[in-house]
Order: structure tokens, then C-alpha cells, then sequence
């Protein structure tokens, strides 16, 4: 496997959808009348969907059985993303990877199924070549084999291929298996982030970043 690639997270990297999946944290949890915070929020971005949930049901105590209360999540979810953008820089980051030849992945903890609802709503299926999610793989984010699937899956080199994530359990994941990774994030905090990641604050800075061959 020599292949070259671009593997990126979807929300709040390729999709602009933090804001609309912090509505469903908090519609979620209200309907239960419990509240969640800022930091609960951010501490749940990046694990696989039932991790989430299973996490939520534990802290504030959820009634209902967790496939239940998985599907619940679930419904919502892709209603968030129905009303996601790309995020600014999006088309401009995939068109020169593929200008290139380079293999294209989303690697997302969210149901493989919504990702792809969403690459159809934004007219950009044609721009990825797989989707791994969070239903693709035993072990989710911050494990290897989410990036481990993408690699196999599209025949490409981990040292020769990039990653771009938006949370820490991202970046753990993509670095345990070997790609190049940028963090679309500058943390006055970077406890927690793993050695070898490049910080940048926006997509266009990560397409300045690529090699041009």
C-alpha cells in the first residue's frame, strides 16, 4: 500500500456543524430534564456515538434502555446535519488532494449513514472515496482503527497520507495509526494532544501545509 491520502474528520473539520450537534447535546439531555455544560460537551467530541450516549445515560442518570435512547441520539443527529455547511475551505482542501491523484476518506465517529446523507445534501459524494463511522469499527476514536480501515480500504501509505481532526481523541487516533496529522485547533491547553500533531486554526493553513506532489 503506497497510496497517498487525505483522511478527514467530519464535524466541526470538513462540516461546520459544532454548533448544530451542542443543540442536540443540550435537546437531548432537556428532555430528560437534565443539563449539560460547555465542558461535557467538548470532553464528548470525538468518541463513537453509543460511547456518547452510554456516557450521557450514566452521568445524568437517563432512563430507557441505551439502544433506545442510541436511537434517539441517532434521529437527531442527522437532522443536525441536514442543516450543516461545509466548513469554509472544504471544497478548496478536496479539490487539490484529488488534483493530485491522492485517495480521499471521512473518518467520523458519527453512524457511517449520516455522513453519508451528508456528502449527499452538500453535492460532495463525488469527492470522497470512503467513509468510515463510528459503526464501521470494534474499537472507535481515540484507537487506531477507524484511520487503520480508511488506510486498508483505499491502499494508502500512512507516512505519505495526512490527517485533519478537530478534538484530541481525533488526533490520538490518527497519530496511533501513523498518519501526518493537523489539528484544526490552537488550545492555549495542549494537555492531552498527542506529540506529533500540527496546529492550525483553519483548513485553507492545512492546504498550504500539503506537499505539492
Amino acid at each position: 500500500m503506497d497510496g497517498r491520502g487525505l483522511f478527514l474528520d467530519l464535524d466541526g473539520t470538513l462540516a461546520d456543524s459544532l454548533t448544530a450537534l451542542k443543540g442536540v447535546y443540550r435537546s437531548f439531555l432537556s428532555g430528560f430534564g437534565a443539563t449539560g455544560d460547555e465542558a461535557e460537551f467538548q470532553r464528548l467530541n470525538g468518541p463513537p456515538l453509543a460511547k456518547v450516549v452510554e456516557l450521557l445515560k450514566v452521568s445524568h442518570d437517563l432512563p430507557g434502555e441505551p439502544a433506545d435512547l442510541l436511537e434517539q441520539y441517532s434521529v437527531m443527529l442527522r437532522q443536525a446535519h441536514a442543516t450543516a455547511r461545509p466548513a469554509a475551505g472544504a471544497l478548496e482542501l478536496l479539490n487539490y488532494a484529488r488534483s493530485r491523484g491522492w485517495k480521499t476518506a471521512i473518518v467520523t465517529s458519527s453512524p457511517r449513514s449520516s455522513a453519508l446523507k451528508w456528502l449527499e445534501l452538500g453535492d460532495l459524494s463525488g469527492q470522497i472515496d470512503t467513509v468510515v463511522g463510528g459503526d464501521d469499527v470494534t474499537s472507535g476514536k481515540p484507537a487506531a482503527e477507524p484511520y487503520m480501515l480508511a488506510l486498508a480500504r483505499l491502499e494508502c501509505s500512512a507516512v505519505k497520507s495526512h490527517a485533519v481532526e478537530d478534538s484530541r481523541i481525533g488526533a490520538r487516533s490518527a497519530i496511533a495509526a501513523g498518519l501526518n496529522t493537523f489539528a484544526l485547533s490552537d488550545p492555549a491547553d495542549r494537555s492531552g494532544w498527542p506529540d506529533g500533531v500540527v496546529f492550525v486554526q483553519r483548513l485553507g493553513d492545512v492546504l498550504e501545509r500539503l506537499p505539492a506532489c
